[in-house]
């Protein structure tokens, strides 16, 4: 039998962006070209009202690569110049001068050197990290709004592949199960299910009195004296 999953709650984490005017929904954007859909519902959206799939992590990953290559060129450009200006320095002068004059290039061209490449390596991990987690927002609220979703569905509504989107699934659901299922239906299709999340109870101050006014009384346990003619007449008959 397949699993059922009306009873599921829609929802999905906050991404504080304009809420979809199709579902209400505050999901991750997914440019389809340049037409900005809602990753819940398809519907679309308003540009830049809210986050995006297809950018989330775009710039730092950018950046990175940029960084790395100038670190690079820093390392090349610097250690070349040392080079040649103690060789210049040698014909002229004792070894020991040449070094003295190519040993403060060098140490400033490893410095900037690694530095922008170790920079430029960071900026390219939180870059993928941004990207990842932005698309674990986007596969929670699809899923939250559909109530369960395949890697398929998943993969038409983040515009990625089948197997990309299995696999951010079969990861978020192993390492937060309390937000997302996975079950196989009889067919041995792979449904991935959002979880409900449990609500505390919060007590209400008129629930005691609303309570007692449901209750039935029984009339056997009103003292005789408080009793009204009417009552009393229908326990004498």
């Amino acid at each position: 039998m397949t699993p059922d999953w009306s009873n599921s709650r829609r929802r999905g984490p906050p991404t504080y962006g304009l809420a979809c005017p199709h579902c209400g929904s505050d999901a991750p954007i997914v440019y389809r070209g340049v037409v900005p859909c809602c990753t819940a519902c398809g519907g679309v959206r308003v540009p830049l009202s809210g986050p995006s799939v297809n950018l989330a992590g775009g710039p730092s990953k950018v950046g990175g690569v940029l960084a790395g290559v100038a670190g690079w060129l820093a390392l090349v450009v610097g250690l070349s110049f040392a080079a040649g200006l103690g060789l210049l320095v040698a014909l002229f002068a004792t070894p020991g001068v040449a070094w003295a004059v190519a040993l403060p290039v060098v140490m400033i061209s490893l410095v900037v050197g690694v530095g922008l490449i170790r920079g430029g390596r960071s900026l390219r991990r939180s870059g993928v990290q941004a990207e990842g987690a932005m698309r674990e927002q986007a596969l929670l609220a699809v899923a939250a709004h559909q109530g369960a979703v395949t890697a398929a569905d998943a993969a038409r509504a983040l515009a990625i592949g089948v197997a990309e989107a299995d696999e951010s699934l079969t990861a978020l659901a192993k390492r937060d199960p309390e937000h997302l299922n996975v079950e196989v239906d009889d067919q041995g299709v792979v449904w991935y299910r959002a979880v409900a999340p449990l609500r505390a109870r919060v007590a209400d101050p008129a629930g005691p009195a609303l309570a007692a006014q449901d209750v039935p009384r029984d009339d056997t346990d009103v003292p005789p004296e408080a009793e009204d003619e009417e009552t009393q007449a229908r326990r004498l008959r």
